[in-house]
């Protein structure tokens, strides 16, 4: 083998060096080897030996020659550098993504080295998310940093991405080789991605040429930091909306963090404690959810779940609803003004589009065919923002009922939250009136529509006075139209005088109302008080850009009619019975009435009530005003002043009356006047009132100085108020009034006798009867403040009290011809009293002062004449030595004076005892017998023989001929052997019981003998 080396190289290059082997064949094979770097290339020819010169020297220039021409080429390939690429490399930093609806900047800062003055090293991008990578262009860019004094500087640097999606970072005309220090600034597209695409760890690799990596870092692709929520990306933020029935929502805090639904907790109220739940239900309490539950302070990851709801859900015409339009109208026209779309806002724009859909008459889906994109090219059924629009085309659809329907284009499509609107096209492209009922009571308002017509058109309605209720006036017409709804003017029109201001009533033709068309329709009201109770025509007229009220020159190009009927009228009270002088209330119902007017009739005319008892003739002022529900009324009318008839007892006619189908003399009406108006008619019973009275006395008296005070009460029909006078033995009076109430009771506590002396003293009650005076005269006794005046003045005289009493009935009850009304009473002013009257166990009532047994309960009845208002009886059980054992108290007994109080001996010795009862004022004492037990009636325990079923017969010692007649043979000696000790308890059962008096000692005699005898054998 020879070997011959080529022309030397550069430094660093590779050495080739030809090769030339021997074969054994003979043949001789070249090649070239790189002994530094390795074998390039192999290059073999081969050569057979002969023993011909010629032809071996031939063999030879032709080898020679052709080993030239490698050494050339070899030389040639050793004079251009291989491809550079850096060493090493050291990340230093790499910065993190966040995702938003535009662009990110990451820089990458790492330090390479570089083998020569031109290298390359790689970022291995390729591992960013396809949206990124699709997204990625030429915006990225490097910074050559000072490497300081062990690094290149100078030279050209340049990055771009290529193919494979890494990041080729190039330098040129470095000064020399070594480390330099890089910033790559990348600029990424992230609006393709969501906080769903959010991950950490993310790996970058910094390559060499051939991808090996040199160094590797990571880095976090962090979620949106935005706190407004994005529709349909199901994402929610710090202090953002969820909403009810949402389903997969994804929370992300401010750091990029996924927050769980289970970890967020009501705050407060019903939802308190609570976690949040996902799905979120449709019936989820309302209100904030926060990692903090109840501690929430603000300072927390919270969000505020939401009822979804649609606010507007509408088909609009130039901005207002409609529920009717022309079917040739039904398309937005910018040529003629007219903008026709659907119409929607919805609160959860945030979380969700909102998708539209329109429905035929028949049912069927037709959106895409309804949906006008003549105006927009890109509208469709979805809805962006929570408050859109989108232009509707129905001008092509047969007319009918179409609905639109309103709904979340995702979760939120639950039943609460979907809204439909339903619009109606017609074919008609007429004006045409129309009412809304055929037939209307008179008094009550009618609603009238004009359809038909183009939006802001004014038409004018009308109805002819000749259609006008009889004497009608200006101001009656001017009402007949409402200026309500889609109304602009309202009035009436003088042809004649050509003005809306007609000064008579005979100059007005008719009634108007223009209104405006809102649409396709506009609405109006008509009050009916003031129309004939008849057929009533109805016209409109043609429409006009302006109001105008003159029609006088027009024809109407739609009219309707509606019959008007006369509505009902009832009295409702007074009827049946009325007590003279009594107020009543006035009242009822009228249907087709602005006023009413009250009359009475004995036997001839009617005669209207003065129901303002002004005590002048009756006039309008007597009319009661209808409210607006049809019903009237007029509280507290004396019936006796305001009419003379029902001043006096009888049976009469009261009525009432459509205040404007009254004559123009309407003080009296005939029968016949009263009949052909609207009224009723009812029958009163007029009676005089009765009086009632009540004192409060107690046991028939008062308790001078500490209860000289006296209630009074009672009841006195058709009266204001009523005289109460009290008159002493020696003179003495006092009197006041008192008020009668509405429900003709009166009640006066507290009222004084302390001007009255001790002794028999009389009451009085007086009130006047059906005339409201007392006496028969004027005589200074007309009203009953002057009547008490009188009667206290009598306390001055020298009168006994049998005097003032019959001077008080002589002007009053006893006066000529006086119908006056008189309660009477009597009683005694005494010194305060209190008695014990009976003292006895509670198992054994009975009179007087009774022996009570220990443990049996202690009864005290007794009387006085205190009120019980103003005092308590106190009962204290005294020892001889006057020590309380017991006590007991009562605060309650009647008008008799009666009380009654109990107390317990349970505790108590037998012995003689005080019973004191005290009521502050007076006391009383007696002496009671408290003993081991109580004899009854047969002499033993207090059971009942015979009766409660322990009837001693049973046991052998009742022969059962006891009838309970006592035949006097009873010494009192019973049988010797009750010792006192027997409760009463004994039901008969016990055949030894009373059977064998002394039985017990005897069988004790016998017991001891035995025991005696049995010691005396143990002794033996």
């Amino acid at each position: 083998m020879v070997i011959m080396p080529l022309s030397p190289n550069a430094t660093g290059a590779s050495n080739p060096t030809h090769v030339v082997r021997l074969d054994a064949d003979g043949e001789s094979r070249r090649s070239v080897e790189d002994k530094t770097a390795g074998v390039l290339g192999t290059q073999t020819t081969t050569q057979t030996m002969t023993n011909n010169n010629n032809t071996r020297s031939k063999a030879n220039a032709v080898f020679f020659s052709v080993l030239m021409v490698l050494s050339m080429v070899a030389a040639g390939f050793a004079a251009a550098p291989a491809a550079a690429t850096a060493s090493a490399a050291t990340i230093n930093n790499v910065e993190d993504v966040t995702i938003s609806d535009s662009t990110d900047t990451q820089e990458v800062e790492f330090n390479a080295t570089i083998e020569s003055s031109s290298d390359s090293v790689y970022i291995d991008t390729s591992v960013l998310p396809d949206a990124i990578l699709e997204g990625q262009d030429t915006d990225v860019s490097v910074t050559l940093n000072d490497a300081g004094s062990t690094g290149a500087t100078g030279g050209n640097t340049s990055a771009a991405f290529d193919s494979d999606g890494r990041t080729n970072v190039t330098l040129t005309d470095m000064s020399s080789d070594g480390e330099v220090n890089l910033t790559v600034t990348l600029t990424h597209d992230t609006s393709g991605l969501s906080a769903s695409d959010a991950q950490s760890g993310i790996e970058y690799q910094i390559q060499d040429t051939s991808g090996t990596s040199l160094d590797s870092d990571t880095f976090d692709l962090n979620a949106p930091t935005s706190t407004q929520r994005t529709a349909g990306e199901d994402v929610a933020y710090n202090n953002t909306q969820v909403f009810q029935g949402e389903e997969g929502v994804t929370f992300i805090d401010e750091s990029g963090q996924v927050v769980d639904a289970s970890d967020l907790e009501g705050t407060s109220g019903n939802r308190e404690g609570t976690p949040l739940q996902m799905p979120i239900p449709e019936d989820e309490e309302t209100g904030t959810y926060s990692t903090a539950g109840t501690s929430y302070s603000g300072n927390s990851f919270a969000v505020s779940v939401v009822e979804p709801r649609i606010t507007t859900a509408e088909v609009q015409l130039n901005g207002d609803d409609i529920e009717q339009i022309a079917a040739s109208n039904a398309v937005t026209d910018t040529s003629a003004s007219r903008n026709f779309e659907i119409a929607a806002e919805w609160n959860f724009g945030n979380a969700e589009n909102l998708e539209v859909s329109v429905e035929d008459p028949s049912g069927s889906e037709i959106t895409n065919e309804v949906i006008d994109t003549s105006n927009d090219a890109s509208a469709d059924d979805i809805l962006e923002g929570g408050d859109e629009s989108v232009d509707l085309d129905l001008s092509s659809e047969d007319a009918g009922e179409y609905t639109v329907i309103f709904e979340g284009e995702g979760d939120l499509d639950h039943d609460s939250v979907v809204q439909e609107y339903t619009i109606e096209t017609t074919n008609q492209d007429e004006v045409s009136i129309d009412t809304a009922s055929d037939t209307v009571t008179q008094g009550s308002n009618l609603e009238y529509t004009v359809s038909g017509s183009t939006d802001g058109q004014f038409h004018t309605v009308a109805i002819e006075s000749s259609d006008f209720r009889d004497g009608f006036t200006v101001s009656d017409a001017e009402s007949i139209f409402r200026n309500v709804e889609d109304v602009d003017s309202v009035g009436v029109y003088d042809v004649a005088g050509d003005t809306d201001s007609p000064a008579d009533a005979e100059d007005v033709d008719y009634a108007y109302a223009v209104v405006e068309v809102d649409g396709t329709t506009a609405l109006g009201s008509i009050s009916t008080d003031n129309l004939d109770d008849s057929s009533v025509d109805l016209d409109v007229y043609e429409g006009q850009s302006s109001p105008d009220a003159n029609k006088s020159d027009d024809e109407s190009v739609d009219d309707v009619s509606f019959d008007v009927e006369e509505g009902e009228i009832a009295l409702n009270s007074p009827t049946d019975t009325y007590t003279i002088g009594s107020e009543v209330d006035v009242n009822g119902t009228a249907q087709s009435a602005d006023d009413v007017a009250i009359y009475a009739r004995d036997n001839s005319d009617w005669e209207l009530l003065d129901i303002d008892t002004d005590g002048s003739d009756a006039d309008s002022d007597d009319f009661i005003s209808v409210d607006s529900d049809d019903s009237f009324e007029e509280e507290d009318v004396n019936l006796r002043d305001a009419s003379n008839i029902l001043a006096f007892e009888g049976q009469y006619d009261i009525g009432v009356v459509d205040a404007a189908d009254l004559p123009s003399d309407y003080g009296t009406l005939t029968t016949s006047e009263f009949s052909s108006a609207s009224s009723s008619r009812d029958t009163i019973t007029v009676e005089a009132g009765d009086l009632t009275a009540n004192f409060g006395t107690v046991n028939g008296q008062i308790a001078d100085e500490v209860d000289d005070e006296i209630d009074v009460d009672g009841t006195a029909a058709g009266q204001d108020s009523v005289v109460v006078a009290f008159v002493g033995e020696r003179g003495d009076t006092y009197a006041e009034t008192i008020s009668v109430d509405s429900d003709d009771t009166f009640e006066e506590d507290d009222i004084p006798l302390t001007d009255i002396s001790q002794g028999s003293v009389s009451g009085h009650v007086i009130s006047p009867g059906r005339d409201g005076e007392f006496g028969a005269d004027s005589d200074g006794w007309t009203s009953a403040s002057e009547v008490a005046t009188t009667i206290n003045d009598y306390s001055s005289s020298s009168n006994t009290g049998d005097q003032i009493r019959s001077r008080i009935l002589e002007n009053t009850v006893d006066d000529t011809a006086s119908d006056d009304l008189i309660v009477s009473t009597s009683f005694r002013l005494n010194d305060p009293t209190l008695s014990i009257n009976d003292v006895y166990p509670e198992e054994a009532e009975a009179s007087g002062i009774n022996p009570v047994a220990t443990g049996e309960t202690l009864v005290v009845d007794g009387d006085t004449n205190r009120q019980s208002d103003n005092a308590a009886i106190t009962l204290e059980l005294l020892t001889e030595e006057d020590n309380n054992v017991a006590s007991a108290s009562t605060d309650e007994w009647g008008s008799d004076g009666q009380w009654s109080a109990s107390m317990d001996t349970s505790d108590l010795e037998t012995g003689t005892y005080i019973l004191e009862a005290d009521d502050g004022e007076s006391t009383d004492r007696v002496q009671v017998e408290i003993v081991e037990e109580r004899e009854t009636t047969d002499g033993e325990d207090g059971s009942d023989d015979g009766e409660d079923g322990s009837d001693d017969g049973e046991d052998g010692s009742d022969d059962g001929t006891d009838d309970g007649t006592d035949d006097g043979t009873d010494d009192g000696t019973d049988d010797g052997s009750d010792d006192g000790s027997d409760d009463g308890s004994d039901d008969g059962s016990d055949s030894t019981d009373d059977g064998t008096p002394g039985f017990g000692a005897l069988v004790a005699l016998v017991a001891l003998i035995a025991a005696a005898l049995l010691a005396t054998r143990r002794d033996n």
